[in-house]
């Protein structure tokens, strides 16, 4: 087979960027279709996906074209700021051959010459990882359309592991991705038993209100996870604030499930859950969490997804609220060498 490799930065004053992103587009789509995985893109859709990115950035965007046809491409990304420093770690954010053209040694190709683009800039290691900057929506396996915004690693067991793993890549940890399908959610008679407990002692889990809660800036001080502040204070900005359940003792909050909204898809939106310690033990955390499925149910959601770490505890919470497993990432990284 013959191919010819080009950044892309070197076909944007003959081609310019629109053309290069449609050529992309087809290809992604072709190659996600395969599998019903990970979501297609409109072309539209994938062009602000990627120039609405501050970290994308053409130089790490390799093209192989046999003749005038594109086959395959790869996408690295370096975070903003970060491009020409050599401390931090650059991204491997997807790669694509069409199914034609594999096993022939261009995915290896196309790699190396990521590679040594961000060895070009001194960075030695290269990731695929949660933390890509831009990620990309996956179907539920075995479930009609239900989805999760981002995949959080590079998928166990598929095509993209193995390739990565024969390549030098090592798994530093994996996520878990769970799902819920809320049409088949019922309340646990269990968790109103823990809630009849915790009532007797002026705990009670509830919809978040200014005038009935307080207690918000001991909250943050007594959790001590910035990411989660930054949350609640973000959403309490807005002008019309989302929704949240809070886990409150004698109307102090001790305890916050995060804004929900119910995204297009149907997906109910989650961002986490935390309880402050001095309340721990009590089947709280359970409780707080059937009780924001049963919220999500209430209020027109048809599924739940989120991710955690395979040895987060909290997953046995999640598993307890009826959550399965729904797939595992492994999130990866490679040593460079010049």
């Amino acid at each position: 087979m013959k191919y010819n490799i080009y950044c892309a930065t070197s076909l944007l004053l003959t081609k310019g960027q629109d053309m290069i992103l449609e050529e992309m587009c087809d290809v992604w789509n072709e190659v996600v279709n395969l599998e019903y995985f990970l979501k297609p893109f409109t072309k539209e859709g994938y062009k602000k996906h990627m120039l609405e990115n501050p970290h994308f950035d053409f130089d790490f965007v390799f093209l192989a074209y046999s003749e005038e046809k594109l086959i395959g491409f790869i996408i690295g990304i370096c975070k903003q700021g970060y491009k020409n420093n050599p401390e931090y770690g650059g991204y491997l954010n997807s790669i694509c051959v069409l199914e034609e053209y594999r096993n022939q040694g261009l995915g290896k190709e196309l790699l190396k010459s990521l590679e040594n683009r961000m060895l070009e800039y001194g960075h030695t290691t290269l990731y695929a990882s949660y933390f890509l900057p831009s990620t990309y929506s996956w179907y539920i396996p075995n479930f009609d359309h239900h989805d999760h915004p981002c995949t959080p690693g590079i998928r166990v067991n598929s095509l993209e592991y193995f390739f990565l793993i024969n390549h030098g890549f090592d798994p530093y940890t994996f996520q878990h991705a769970f799902h819920l399908n809320l049409s088949e959610y019922e309340f646990p008679e269990s968790i109103n038993k823990i809630l009849e407990e915790n009532k007797k002692d002026g705990i009670t889990i509830e919809l978040y209100d200014p005038k009935k809660h307080s207690g918000l800036e001991e909250f943050y001080d007594d959790i001590k996870a910035p990411d989660f502040e930054v949350c609640i204070r973000s959403n309490l900005a807005l002008k019309k604030p989302y929704p949240f359940l809070v886990v409150s003792q004698n109307g102090k909050v001790k305890g916050w499930t995060g804004a929900f909204w119910n995204e297009e898809s149907g997906r109910g939106h989650f961002d986490g859950i935390i309880i402050s310690e001095s309340i721990r033990g009590r089947g709280l955390g359970k409780a707080l969490f059937a009780s924001l499925a049963y919220y999500s149910k209430q209020n027109g959601a048809k599924f739940m997804t989120f991710y955690t770490g395979w040895n987060n505890h909290a997953r046995f919470v999640y598993l307890g609220a009826g959550f399965k497993i729904a797939d595992t990432f492994a999130v990866m990284k490679k040593q460079l060498k010049k």
